[in-house]
């Protein structure tokens, strides 16, 4: 074979194989929108709601406590505009503007956002930490949506989530999933008996969004059994100053501390207290135990003991 007809051939099968390599990337690039797409478009059944929001003073003040000891102002502004978050780096995130929100909406809108983490056309919220407040107490929801009301309203364009091809490819792969408000799925503490019953609703509106939901670890944070080393006067000591036994500070409690936990009655610490040195009696769990807990359906998700 000539050299020419050799170089003739050479060019045509590289001619074919980019564009083979071309089609390949299109179609893939194709396949990551239409599954990415599938997960930000899906619909879920929206709830019915009962809550209605309260005038009264008391209801008012209420739903400020249970907004700062949850956390809400940490990530919607201390007059609840919204500002920047990122939950993921894959998606930089603006919390909602809740008072943009509550002009617009239903008091049962309010309550799906809250406790269900959807949007008023029944999309998945993608940062809102509903798990964590999927059983709260509807007369706290209805004081919550109480103090949102009692803000002035302001009119402002809800902001809308840009889905670039970082985040659509991180969906793809696992890596970023909006919450899911199927209740098979949420976590709750261990149900140590009525006599534990408010330390344990305290423990999970406030401190399962670090701690995970069942209170067993997540990431940085520790399983709360921690709280089993600390003295009564320690344990006032870590939430009110976000102070160690050693009188440290602790780089992650005490912005904590200072924005919310300090805001506790000190009734509520004790509970807490009370709840979590209860907790630590249980026998920890095995891998299998609570793999076979997590995959179990149609039951409400709180831990109890292992068998």
């Amino acid at each position: 074979m000539s050299a020419g007809r050799f170089t003739f051939f050479a060019i045509r099968w590289i001619g074919i194989a980019a564009v083979l390599a071309a089609a390949a990337r299109l179609l893939w690039l194709f396949y990551v929108y239409l599954a990415s797409e599938a997960v930000i478009e899906r619909r879920y059944t929206l709830p019915s709601s009962l809550v209605h929001a309260s005038k009264d003073a008391g209801d008012v003040a209420q739903g400020k406590h249970w907004m700062t000891v949850s956390g809400c102002f940490g990530c919607h502004g201390d007059d609840l505009k919204g500002r920047m978050i990122r939950s993921n780096s894959a998606l930089p995130i603006w919390s909602g503007d809740l008072r943009a929100f509550a002009a617009v909406n239903t008091d049962g809108d309010l309550e799906r956002a809250i406790r269900h983490g959807l949007t008023p056309d029944a999309r998945p919220m993608w940062v809102m930490p509903s798990d964590t407040f999927a059983y709260m107490r509807d007369k706290d929801v209805e004081d919550v949506i109480s103090y949102i009301r009692s803000l002035p309203p302001r009119a402002a364009p809800p902001r809308v989530i840009r889905f670039d091809w970082t985040a659509r490819k991180a969906i793809v792969a696992g890596r970023l999933a909006p919450k899911s408000p199927k209740a098979d799925e949420i976590l709750s503490p261990a149900d140590l008996g009525p006599r534990f019953d408010g330390g344990r609703y305290l423990a999970s509106i406030s401190c399962a969004q670090c701690h995970g939901g069942d209170l067993t670890g997540s990431g940085y944070a520790p399983d709360l059994n921690v709280a089993a080393k600390y003295t009564r006067t320690q344990f006032f000591q870590l939430l009110y100053d976000g102070r160690s036994r050693a009188g440290k500070w602790i780089p992650t409690m005490s912005p904590l501390a200072r924005a919310r936990f300090r805001y506790f009655h000190d009734y509520e610490v004790n509970a807490i207290y009370d709840y979590l040195l209860a907790r630590k009696t249980l026998p920890a769990w095995t891998k299998e135990q609570r793999a076979e807990f997590n995959e179990s359906a149609g039951k409400k998700p709180t831990a109890p003991p292992p068998k």
